[in-house]
């Protein structure tokens, strides 16, 4: 997935979630079994929203992405603690949620473990996009993956030199410079 519209697509979900909990949090209570928590399903649905509008609002997505990871501790801890108790049919669902939170956490400690995307911004317009600092090319990277380095730049036609670096660029998973434009 895009490492744009991951954290994005995580902040639609954090928000759904807070929702769904400040809104429905004796309901959940009641479906897993855990009467008289309601206060702490909405504590932890207000978490969940306030870091979903921070992934959705905010151009450095890094700690917002690991609030959610931290977030997702604290969930398996409530749900850890509540997984022995005896009603057979919130066991099943406290079971799911356990499961899906989960899955979510590796999601979250995914995204939250990619690789830093810094903040260029467009001073003309004013807006904020995410990519390279710079590009990469003119940097010494074609020749680090093995682009022949006995010429000098100079010396190589600029056809070869622009198939050199779009192989480097290819096999590094690096962006084409070009591609980055502002976002309107």
């Amino acid at each position: 997935m895009d490492a744009h519209r991951l954290p994005k697509g995580l902040g639609w979900l954090s928000v759904g979630l807070g929702i769904t909990e400040l809104t429905f949090a004796k309901g959940i209570c009641r479906l897993l079994g855990l009467r008289g928590h309601a206060g702490l399903v909405r504590a932890l649905g207000a978490r969940e929203l306030v870091t979903g509008i921070g992934l959705l609002s905010q151009p450095e997505r890094r700690p917002w992405l690991l609030g959610r990871v931290a977030g997702d501790a604290i969930d398996l801890s409530v749900l850890g603690a509540t997984l022995n108790r005896s009603t057979t049919a919130a066991s099943a669902w406290r079971f799911a949620a356990t499961v899906a939170v989960l899955g979510i956490t590796l999601i979250d400690v995914y995204a939250a473990s990619a690789p830093r995307l810094r903040r260029i911004s467009n001073p003309g317009k004013g807006d904020v996009r995410e990519g390279p600092m710079e590009s990469w090319r003119g940097s010494g990277l074609a020749e680090d993956v093995g682009a022949d380095a006995s010429g000098t730049s100079a010396e190589w036609d600029e056809a070869k030199r622009h198939q050199m670096m779009q192989d480097a660029q290819s096999r590094l998973g690096l962006p084409d410079p070009e591609s980055l434009t502002p976002r309107s």
